[in-house]
């Protein structure tokens, strides 16, 4: 049995009906039509759950104009091609219509059917691989990125728990915001700590009590980010990660490194996001509570994204975690750990905020046929316990 063909989707967008109708007639043997009068529609629409494969739109509308249109199109539907069908001839409305709303191409009016069905095959064609690159960078590069640091998560607990526990705070973070390319923002989360593993053992193990570091260590530890950046820097398609690591300590307000003279927005986003996660993390690891870690951030708000700390506040990390312990034959994929896993002995299996995984569960199963076995019950974060109740 023959599978039947997908048409293209495609949202045409004009403040004419009669000439949405005529281009509804003109294009419906190639492609699956909708329309939409005036732009506040045509974003009503792209709230469907399927994006269009290509966004087509009118210059000159009432209210809000082809530019603000495609503009907000490009953010509310990042995939799609997006295309301006115009009669208006200013070169300058032209230019910024096509840098604001990222538009792939152009077409005048009056325009004949073969000549307009022509540009749509090549929009959906670069729907296509844009569609296509964006699953190989947050699918298959994701997956590797992934078995990398479970790998390394095994040599270096303590750096790895601390990126897990971070990875947390990112996500409740990025949840509250409309972020491009968040693949990239949560994958240099992840691999910020890979630094670390040029650091000796015993520099590593006081990571999470830097007043023990002596002033060589501590030069070491500085050095972390740039191993890091060096790290990714040879993965292809990894340029914004490591962006993301070269800022990691730069404050908005400029201040910290590199020392480069630029501040605020021109920071690279994920940069920024990173620097609050980590500094949020380190204030946690002291002993602060997250009460006293909020009010601790916002006193040092310069240094901060005001954005991310306002979607900071709006998530429930911000508030009293919940947990509750089990045996170690119910750890689960997925679970997070609210405290750190030691064996009987008070050995550092596994430290706090690490999520599990398969690896970690046969790891720890290893560790419990020794004879110090492992400390149970292990501590886990519970979302499902109500607010202020802790077991």
């Amino acid at each position: 049995m023959t599978t039947p063909v997908t048409r293209p989707r495609i949202l045409l967008v004009d403040d004419e009906p009669n000439l949405l109708d005529g281009l509804r007639r003109q294009l419906r043997k190639e492609f699956t039509v909708e329309t939409a009068v005036g732009a506040a529609k045509g974003l009503f629409a792209m709230k469907a759950v399927d994006p269009f494969e290509v966004i087509v739109s009118d210059f000159l509308m009432p209210g809000i104009n082809g530019a603000e249109f495609l503009a907000a199109a490009a953010k509310a539907s990042p995939t799609s091609t997006r295309m301006l069908l115009t009669g208006h001839t200013s070169l300058a409305d032209a230019a910024a219509t096509v840098n604001r709303g990222h538009v792939f191409r152009m077409v005048l009016k009056p325009v004949d059917t073969e000549t307009m069905i022509e540009a749509l095959h090549d929009c959906v064609a670069q729907h296509r691989l844009v569609v296509a690159e964006r699953e190989l960078l947050e699918q298959t590069l994701r997956g590797s990125v992934k078995a990398l640091t479970d790998v390394l998560s095994l040599s270096s607990p303590l750096a790895f728990g601390r990126a897990a526990r971070m990875r947390r705070v990112a996500t409740a973070i990025l949840d509250q915001m409309e972020v491009q390319d968040r693949w990239a923002v949560e994958l240099a989360v992840d691999m910020s700590q890979l630094g670390v593993v040029a650091l000796p053992p015993s520099v590593a193990e006081k990571l999470d009590n830097p007043a023990d570091l002596t002033p060589a260590e501590q030069v070491m530890v500085d050095q972390l980010p740039h191993v890091a950046e060096q790290l990714i820097s040879g993965i292809p398609r990894m340029a914004p990660v490591a962006d993301a690591i070269r800022y990691c300590r730069k404050g908005y307000d400029g201040s910290g490194t590199p020392k480069d003279g630029i501040s605020g927005h021109q920071i690279p986003f994920a940069g920024r996001l990173l620097r609050f996660v980590q500094d949020h993390d380190s204030l946690i690891m002291h002993g602060l509570s997250p009460t006293v870690t909020l009010a601790t951030l916002r006193a040092s708000e310069d240094e901060y994204d005001p954005e991310v700390l306002e979607a900071f506040e709006a998530t429930s990390i911000s508030e009293t975690e919940k947990v509750r312990g089990i045996a170690l034959a119910d750890l689960q994929v997925g679970m997070a750990l609210a405290a750190p896993v030691r064996n009987k002995a008070g050995m550092l299996l596994v430290n706090a905020g690490q999520e599990i995984t398969i690896s970690l569960i046969t790891r720890l199963k290893n560790f419990a046929a020794l004879e110090d076995g492992v400390a149970e019950p292990l501590m886990i974060i519970d979302e499902d316990l109500g607010p202020d109740m802790i077991r």
